[in-house]
């Protein structure tokens, strides 16, 4: 293992906005979009994590473009559908003392572009594509 500043606790994004199971999707994709972050950790009432929702996850959830709904009936949609039917469960995760090495590793075996950073399953902070990109720019000179 590298240097301590080779962590991702020294770069993941700490305390990250997370949603319940419960919400809306549209309650998730209004929360992505006021904090311009992609994905959000999914957690229950104890801030146990039990899922990630991503902006993709709701692309997918959301009626197609061809669809003959109109646009009060998307909203309507939107509004009723709770995250738990487009999040992804049991995430891969990571801790705050692995290295970006293996966290780099997860991303590109399991084909995502972030992490929920866990301890005991709270979620204390999310190390996504982004973050990787800064470590890179920070030690490549």
């Amino acid at each position: 293992m590298g240097s301590n500043s080779s962590q991702v606790k020294h770069w993941m994004t700490p305390n990250p906005h997370t949603c319940h199971n419960e919400d809306s999707l549209a309650d998730a994709r209004d929360l992505m979009a006021e904090y311009h972050c992609r994905r959000l950790p999914v957690v229950d009432d104890d801030g146990h994590l039990i899922g990630i929702v991503s902006f993709g996850d709701l692309r997918q959830a959301a009626p197609s473009s061809v669809t003959t709904l109109s646009l009060f009936e998307i909203n309507y949609f939107w509004a009723k559908l709770p995250v738990s039917d487009a999040m992804t469960t049991d995430p891969v995760t990571v801790a705050p003392d692995s290295s970006i090495d293996v966290a780099c590793r997860l991303m590109l075996d399991c084909r995502i572009g972030g992490l929920p950073v866990v301890v005991e399953r709270k979620v204390v902070g999310i190390f996504t594509t982004t973050d990787v990109l800064r470590y890179v720019v920070e030690h490549s000179s």
